[in-house]
């Protein structure tokens, strides 16, 4: 069983905690200058083709165990094909493994085209 200090389990809940009032303020119509789950700067209906150079924030996502902190806003990554609609998801290929995980599904709004 993998023991976590107090220190991480701390960061933790406060990460929740945070993500909880991005969702009630949005709920309520507003955005929060920390909310990081949405980018103003993609244009609607914004699609990514197979290859495409990209990058993209993982900050708080979980992928095949493994939780990508706060710090990986900013993974470069190839996009491997469209896996949802609603919401548009792509799965994307990591130039870089993190403990592993080399393919993450991605929310569109956290994906940017760019080197």
């Amino acid at each position: 069983m993998l023991a976590l200090s107090a220190e991480s389990i701390d960061l933790r809940r406060r990460i929740l905690e945070d993500r909880l009032l991005v969702f009630c303020a949005r709920d309520h119509g507003r955005r929060l200058a920390f909310d990081s789950l949405r980018r103003d700067d993609l244009p609607v209906g914004a699609t990514f083709q197979a290859g495409q150079l990209v990058r993209v924030n993982l900050a708080g996502l979980q992928a095949e165990g493994v939780m990508f902190q706060a710090a990986v806003t900013d993974a470069v990554a190839h996009i491997v094909k469209q896996t949802s609609e609603q919401p548009p998801t792509y799965l994307v290929k990591l130039l870089f493994s993190f403990r592993g995980v080399t393919e993450v599904e991605v929310p569109a709004d956290r994906i940017h085209a760019g080197s």
